[in-house]
């Protein structure tokens, strides 16, 4: 499973995840990409089979739901909460890298069309 960390998601955890051998990279290193409105993000994110990450529940939920209804296909989102992994606390990034190495060492079996809550 490749994923792609949305704008408000550490850098930082994109590179350690890299370094631990994960596909994983951050729409924060490229201008182009964070640039994105975020139905092109997921757009983006899916021509390249990369599950996006993002705390953006309320677009994102509204573009896989309106995707659905449409039978448009994505290659999943994965939703983390903003309480849990603050970006202004010490925990974060590695939090947030420790529970996205959890779901990497098991990944889903065809993350199509895949909505996950990170715990």
């Amino acid at each position: 499973m490749k994923l792609l960390l949305d704008t408000h998601h550490s850098r930082l955890g994109a590179e350690r995840l890299r370094a631990d051998g994960h596909d994983v990279v951050a729409a924060a290193d490229d201008p182009a990409v964070a640039s994105l409105p975020d139905e092109e993000l997921l757009r983006f994110a899916t021509r390249q089979q990369r599950a996006l990450v993002t705390e953006n529940v309320k677009d994102f939920d509204r573009i896989v739901r309106a995707w659905s209804s449409a039978g448009e296909h994505h290659a999943g989102v994965v939703f983390t909460s903003p309480r849990r992994y603050r970006r202004a606390t010490r925990a974060y990034p590695a939090n947030l890298v420790a529970a996205l190495a959890t779901l990497l060492a098991d990944p889903p079996t065809d993350p199509t069309d895949l909505v996950h809550w990170l715990p």
